[in-house]
């Protein structure tokens, strides 16, 4: 087999030569220079191991380190003892395989060998994709690297999954597969989940290189992340591998969205009504009728969501008088039967779809990548998928006069406040509401109840505290009832709850802003490949207040005066010099808040007595709402 010797040897100085053309060390990494310096706080045996073949970097110490390229291919001349061993380990292995395992260290998920260096560099030459080993973990102590902080969440996945071939770049990878491989936070992996995991990874794998995928600065892991939110899993356990590949090749552009810095773009406000040059040039590229489709999770009898959405309808059709076929769909689960609705509506010529449910994101997304001529938008906040855009007010601006209103109209400085769930934009809708009450009451507190997780003896209706003033902001995918279609409230001495203010979300501001962007030739030329989160507020007439008693006139105007500084940007509602619960500042990364840290905030204002409901404390739909659409910190993973 000393052919064989000669092939691996070409292919190693072929590595040498590519790593000192990069200027990095051409030979194999040495473990112990590597942790020189560094603090391992414990090591871990882990007994027999499949190491991933890709995943053995290197050696334990420098003994015969330079006997090899950085690929494990041999150096030595073939003339050496080194290569006649290393030909009789390739005679072995192809008469009866190779069975004693190496041994190995494992440090921050990469593995190097104590003994058994050619065994590795021949199984490689064969290219196996795991070789057994005996393993010792070593584990550094925490720090701020990101490399570190990915570690740590692997250490956390390991002890439920034992998988160790999965890699990701950014941080909440691990957790997020856990969910989307469906198993609930904490649950172990069976030998089974483990077979088939590893078989869907390595055949994804394949098909993600054989696109290209070593070009993009991404993990299979990464890309699989994307998968798995599109297809679902026990779908794709079942694919061939022509099947991942089609689905995969669908979704690249999604996947090397990955890659940008800044991959999502909020549309803040409606564009303007100008149309680029090509499209004035062409006068046939406009199209002249539209066929929109609104799908919806309940009825307008029963939802008072629904029937906000229909008075956006509406609009629509007034605005673009003959030019739209309009189709509205109602109680169509999102689990159930969503994304079959979705197909049919695809396939019969849709142009444009509008889904006012969160939860039928998901579906949203297959359908989308196998229908890319029909445009597909979910009703939610900071989704980062090009493929299905988003849209939804910016309820914060609203909470902030309001929270003003009850520091105004209030006797007590005890405010109570029912938030709905726990997703992107909720903290920052609580803190403005915070922020309102305190500029006019700097001693008033909130109350914080959420109206997906009640607490026996804490009413959603406050009815345990007689003097207090109420917001209610209600769970939009659900249907409403009683006082949960008001905003802020008062009780009444004889204990009724009368409305004071309700914040109105104007969805003809978004049904008419985004078709009128179809037509005209706008909707394409604002993308760049980007996703786009339609966020808009009172200066895109997307929110107003509407008051259910007559206010003093110095506060009427006081309000009114605060709107329109709103609605042009003149007012910040979240200045420095503002602090979390337990007496923590938060700063901004600029002078003010971006709307993405606005979007994303995760924390609480000091003044507010409640906390965010743990991931765990949730029933399963919510969970399914947080899943798609909540706050990372909330599910686990890091800030």
């Amino acid at each position: 087999m000393m052919e064989d010797y000669r092939n691996a040897q070409r292919a190693g100085q072929r590595a040498y030569r590519a790593s000192v053309a990069r200027g990095q060390s051409p030979y194999l990494a040495v473990l112990d220079d590597i942790i020189s310096g560094v603090d391992i706080v414990a090591q871990e045996p882990l007994g027999l191991v499949d190491i991933p073949a890709e995943s053995i970097v290197g050696t334990k110490t420098s003994g015969r380190h330079t006997a090899f390229a950085s690929n494990f291919m041999p150096l030595l001349e073939d003339d050496t003892e080194f290569a006649a061993k290393w030909s009789n380990l390739c005679d072995a292995h192809l008469e009866e395989g190779i069975h004693t395992p190496i041994t190995a260290y494992e440090y921050l998920n990469k593995f190097y060998v104590q003994e058994g260096n050619k065994r590795v560099s021949v199984l490689k030459y064969y290219e196996a994709v795991t070789i057994p080993g005996t393993v010792t973990r070593l584990i550094p102590a925490r720090n701020d690297t990101l490399e570190n902080k990915i570690y740590y969440e692997f250490l956390d996945f390991y002890k439920l999954s034992k998988i160790n071939n999965v890699r990701f770049s950014k941080l909440g990878g691990y957790a997020k597969l856990q969910t989307l491989t469906c198993k609930a936070t904490g649950e172990a992996w069976t030998k089974d989940d483990r077979l088939n995991f590893s078989a869907l990874y390595t055949v994804f794998s394949q098909q993600f290189y054989a696109l290209g995928g070593s070009a993009l600065n991404l993990t299979p892991g990464d890309a699989l992340l994307v998968y798995l939110s599109v297809y679902r899993y026990s779908d794709a356990c079942q694919s061939t591998p022509s099947q991942v590949r089609a689905n995969l090749s669908r979704l690249w552009d999604e996947i090397k969205i990955l890659t940008e810095p800044h991959a999502v773009e909020l549309s803040l406000e409606p564009k303007p009504g100008s149309e680029p040059l090509l499209s004035k040039l062409n006068i046939f590229s406009k199209p002249s009728e539209l066929k929109v489709v609104f799908l919806h999770e309940y009825d307008a009898k029963s939802s008072a969501w629904v029937r906000g959405h229909e008075k956006g309808i509406e609009a629509l059709r007034q605005a673009f008088p003959g030019r739209l076929n309009i189709i509205n769909r109602e109680n169509i689960s999102p689990e159930v039967d969503a994304e079959q609705i979705m197909e049919e509506v695809a396939h019969d010529n849709a142009d444009v779809v509008f889904t006012t449910c969160t939860r039928m994101y998901p579906a949203c997304l297959k359908v989308a990548a196998q229908h890319p001529k029909t445009r597909f938008l979910n009703c939610c906040v900071n989704a980062a998928h090009p493929l299905v855009r988003t849209y939804y007010p910016r309820t914060y601006e609203a909470n902030y006069l309001l929270g003003m209103l009850a520091g105004i109209l209030n006797e007590t400085d005890r405010v109570g406040y029912v938030a709905a769930n726990p997703v992107y934009g909720t903290p920052a809708a609580i803190n403005a509401f915070a922020r309102g009450l305190r500029t006019v009451r700097p001693n008033s507190h909130i109350l914080l109840r959420w109206a997906c997780l009640p607490e026996e003896g804490k009413p959603l209706d406050f009815s345990d505290c007689p003097d207090i003033t109420l917001f209610h902001a209600a769970s939009p995918n659900e249907p409403l009832g009683s006082h949960r279609n008001y905003g802020l409230c008062r009780r009444m001495p004889d204990g009724s709850i009368q409305p004071v203010a309700l914040p109105v979300l104007k969805w003809e501001a978004f049904y008419t802003g985004i078709i009128r962007s179809i037509f005209e030739n706008t909707w394409d030329s604002m993308a760049g490949g980007k996703a786009i989160n339609y966020w808009w507020g009172f200066g895109s007439q997307a929110l107003r207040l509407d008051y259910y008693e007559p206010l003093p006139k110095g506060t009427q105007q006081l309000l009114d005066l605060l709107e329109k500084n709103l609605s042009v940007n003149e007012f910040p509602i979240f200045p420095s010099g503002i602090f979390a619960q337990g007496h923590i500042p938060k700063a901004p990364t600029a002078d003010t808040y971006t709307p993405k840290e606005l979007m994303e905030m995760d924390w609480l204002g000091e003044c507010v007595e409640g906390s965010l409901p743990h991931y765990e404390e949730l029933d399963i739909k919510t969970r399914g709402l947080v899943d798609i659409n909540g706050l990372t910190s909330l599910k686990g993973m890091p800030r």
